[in-house]
């Protein structure tokens, strides 16, 4: 009996379990089917979600402000370090700037000393790419600036690291300008080390320039500037074109095969500067200086011919000293002498009259 009893016990124990085990089945089936009717869950779900917000963010907020903080400070840090490269580049610039005041002051001196005309002066106006010519064999440029706003033909283009090209074409508001790697195109430089003149050529490459007419023994340098001559009337001289990149001495050659890379971003830059020569000033001013001279002069001749006159004076004086007092007037003079005279001829005779009465 009692081994029956443990038997249905655990029978009764299986049975309670099968029937909990449906019993779940069929309510997960239920709940299924009616969240996939009414959309229970989901409320459910933003319900909790609702609930637990507050929570989620008091626990998240140390964490926040943790961040904050430190980026905070490490953001000033950065800016402290940024500013401080600033101000240190900027003082360089500075200087750099003042070298350059010092230099023209310099060159202005001594263009005055060996009597040169002045510097030319130069105007610089801004503008933008607005096309690029799809000629693969010519180097060809649109601009947003035109005749409207002044620019003419042969205007040199640079950017700001170099030479770019000049203006070919210009209409009213638009401008072509050829690019100097344009095989087309052939511009007049020289070495700044050295200052050899030579004329670069362009290949069709936007990062290559050719240097043909350079004597095989001529003293060029890989990473030599190219600048510009200023011959030709085109571009002004000075300025940065290409650093010398490659050097072929072959032997029996007369000219040496040298390939020089632009400083210009000939195929990514979009703002370019359009340069133009200002006319020279009348020199006005030196007009004035030299009637100011000329008077000057004049006063000094004037003064001249005074101190000549009394010093003549002196010497007459000084010649007629030994027949005079030296303390008469020079003009009272001429006045005694012809009373002097008859006095002379009046005693001569009573002299002799009392030489003949002993």
């Amino acid at each position: 009996m009692p081994s029956n009893s443990k038997v249905g016990a655990k029978l009764s124990e299986q049975a309670t379990l099968t029937a909990r085990l449906m019993l779940y089945v069929l309510m997960a089936i239920v709940l299924m089917a009616m969240d996939h009717r009414g959309q229970y869950v989901p409320r459910v779900r933003a319900v909790a979600v609702t609930v637990m917000e507050p929570v989620y963010h008091l626990v998240e907020w140390p964490v926040l402000a943790l961040r904050e903080v430190y980026g905070f400070f490490q953001g000033t840090q950065s800016l402290r370090r940024d500013n401080e490269k600033l101000q240190a580049r900027l003082l360089e610039q500075k200087g750099a700037l003042q070298r350059l005041d010092a230099m023209t002051q310099e060159n202005t001196r001594l263009r005055a000393l060996v009597d040169g005309a002045a510097g030319q002066q130069f105007e610089f106006q801004f503008a933008e790419m607005v096309e690029v010519d799809l000629d693969p064999f010519s180097h060809k440029v649109m601009i947003n600036a035109g005749s409207k706003r002044g620019i003419e033909a042969g205007q040199a283009v640079i950017d700001g690291s170099g030479v770019m090209g000049q203006v070919e074409d210009v209409h009213l508001h638009l401008a072509a300008v050829r690019l100097i790697s344009d095989p087309n195109h052939a511009l007049p430089v020289q070495i700044n080390r050295t200052g050899l003149r030579t004329v670069a050529f362009g290949t069709g490459n936007t990062s290559a320039l050719s240097l043909p007419t350079v004597p095989r023994e001529a003293d060029v340098r890989v990473g030599d500037l190219l600048v510009t001559s200023g011959l030709g009337d085109r571009f002004p001289n000075g300025y940065p074109v290409a650093t010398v990149a490659s050097i072929d001495r072959q032997e029996g050659q007369t000219f040496a095969t040298v390939q020089a890379t632009p400083l210009a971003a000939l195929d990514r830059g979009r703002e370019v500067l359009l340069i133009k020569a200002l006319p020279q000033p009348l020199p006005m001013e030196d007009t004035g200086a030299e009637s100011a001279d000329s008077n000057l002069a004049d006063e000094e001749g004037d003064g001249g011919t005074e101190e000549g006159s009394e010093e003549l004076a002196d010497e007459a004086g000084d010649e007629s000293a030994p027949g005079a007092e030296p303390e008469g007037d020079p003009e009272a003079k001429p006045q005694a002498d012809p009373q002097a005279e008859p006095e002379s001829s009046d005693a001569e005779p009573s002299t002799s009259e009392e030489g003949q009465q002993p």
